[in-house]
């Protein structure tokens, strides 16, 4: 994504239109003449509502008479009230300032949570490309809040209204050479399935979670997702039952504190990558470790999505502490060590990447990466279909891998996805309250993502196809039964 400076203050004429993505096949122009030749609508922040935010002028190089500034507390934004001719899709471009580092901020559309973006450190007044949004005819509202704060707003833009482009064909190719055959069936149905349904999924601490959404919904998900450090005998009495694993690594430090967050361990991933130090050799030690758990799934024949070092950009687990070119290495050590040195082959690789324009720069590479996603956990009972972190997500592949909501608070709703053309892969609804408050997820939201025919849960998953043989039936506990209508007598 190319960032392109708007020019000096007071009233400009419409700034410069950055490139869009290759994904949708414009090229903007940066001269004067393409833009004043523009259809976009530029709304200036100075006119629109502040909530605990303040209109200012003192940094020079804004549009309009100034822009709006504050974002330092939680709830504290700008709405712009927009007005389209019709429903549909459109452009949205940011013009902003962030003295004070990379800040990332909500961006909402009539109440929605259309993403988190990050606003890359600039002092100018500069103007970032958010993508699509979708709007109805006539009256919108579009809201940037305080996530991170510190930054400054000057204006929106909406370009013309859009078609949504198709969801990309993924080849089934995995990046394991010579993978098993339950692997390569897997990836065959999820491309297959790609952009046509997503697959629930639930991460699970016990059989509490399952039993939960089986009382509410009727139905399982098709996908159940276990942590590296005790997911083994669970894991694989759940492939009994016919349902997809997924494992990712809460990697405890190898040594200096046995913890994953960078802020509690002394131990150094940039030592760790380098061969011959004492981190190396205890690197390779968990690692030799987690391979003997994950060849028990290869000889039983089952496949694992497999999520190593998630969250790495954060910078807030050891294995992203250093930045992204030890991170990468470090997902490349393992990649080989475990295909190579093991011979796992039954592993279906995730990377966890963000929305960023830093995303790329983390990105291990097309030929060991199977499939992407982030971790999102939006406002309660806001299910969104996140259509511009989606479209993120496939631009900086080309729409050469997967794409995956890897953890979720709300479950995005089945009916938007398929209208907007979001094509997640699989949704992974985390533990605890983030399923069973009733908040985070409505029991009524439940029923009607497990029982909408776009979403497949485990009833339908042809395990047969990819186990070979015909799955146990699950213990299934008595249910709860929804709430009767009261009829007047």
């Amino acid at each position: 994504m190319r960032l392109t400076a708007i020019p000096c203050a007071g009233k400009i004429s419409i700034a410069a239109v950055l490139a869009l993505s290759l994904w949708y096949g414009a090229a903007g122009k940066e001269s004067g003449a393409a833009a004043a030749a523009s259809p976009d609508m530029l709304y200036e922040a100075e006119d629109a509502r502040t909530e605990g935010t303040v209109i200012a002028a003192t940094r020079p190089g804004f549009s309009g008479t100034g822009y709006v500034t504050g974002f330092e507390h939680a709830g504290e934004a700008v709405r712009f009230t927009v007005n389209v001719e019709a429903d549909g899709f459109y452009p949205l471009k940011i013009g902003y300032a962030s003295p004070f580092g990379d800040k990332t901020n909500y961006v909402e559309v009539n109440g929605s949570t259309a993403g988190e973006k990050l606003f890359p450190q600039t002092e100018a007044f500069t103007e970032i490309d958010f993508g699509q949004v979708q709007l109805e005819e006539g009256e919108n509202e579009i809201r940037i809040s305080t996530y991170w704060g510190y930054f400054d707003v000057d204006y929106i833009r909406l370009g013309a209204m859009q078609p949504r482009p198709a969801i990309p064909k993924v080849t089934p190719k995995l990046a394991t050479p010579k993978s098993s055959r339950e692997a390569q069936a897997l990836m065959d149905y999820m491309t297959s399935r790609y952009g046509k349904n997503i697959l629930s999924g639930q991460q699970r601490t016990s059989s509490e979670e399952l039993n939960y959404i089986y009382r509410i919904t009727g139905k399982l998900p098709a996908m159940a997702g276990f942590t590296a450090t005790d997911f083994g005998d669970n894991a694989l009495e759940w492939a009994k039952y016919g349902g997809i694993v997924s494992v990712e690594w809460h990697w405890p430090a190898p040594m200096g504190g046995h913890e994953f967050f960078a802020s509690k361990t002394t131990f150094d991933a940039a030592k760790a990558v380098t061969l011959g130090t004492e981190e190396n050799r205890m690197l390779l030690r968990d690692l030799d470790e987690m391979a003997e758990k994950l060849l028990r799934f290869k000889q039983a024949g089952i496949p694992v999505v497999w999520r190593p070092l998630h969250e790495a950009e954060g910078g807030w687990f050891w294995w992203g502490a250093k930045g992204p070119e030890t991170a990468k290495r470090l997902y490349n050590l393992m990649f080989d060590r475990f295909t190579g040195y093991h011979g796992l082959d039954n592993l279906i690789w995730v990377w966890t990447t963000s929305d960023t324009i830093h995303s790329k720069d983390w990105y291990p590479g097309d030929d060991k990466v199977d499939m992407i996603g982030v971790d999102r956990y939006i406002k309660d009972g806001d299910y969104s279909p996140l259509l511009s972190v989606y479209d993120t997500l496939v631009n900086m592949t080309g729409g050469k891998k997967l794409v995956a909501y890897l953890e979720n608070g709300p479950i995005p709703d089945p009916r938007q996805l398929k209208k907007n053309k979001v094509g997640w892969m699989y949704f992974n609804t985390w533990n605890g309250k983030f399923l069973m408050d009733g908040k985070v997820n409505a029991e009524q939201h439940l029923r009607t993502v497990y029982n909408h025919p776009y979403v497949i849960t485990l009833d339908k998953f042809p395990s047969q196809t990819i186990y070979g043989k015909p799955p146990e039936p699950y213990p299934y506990p008595a249910r709860k039964e929804a709430p009767q209508p009261v009829t007047a007598h």
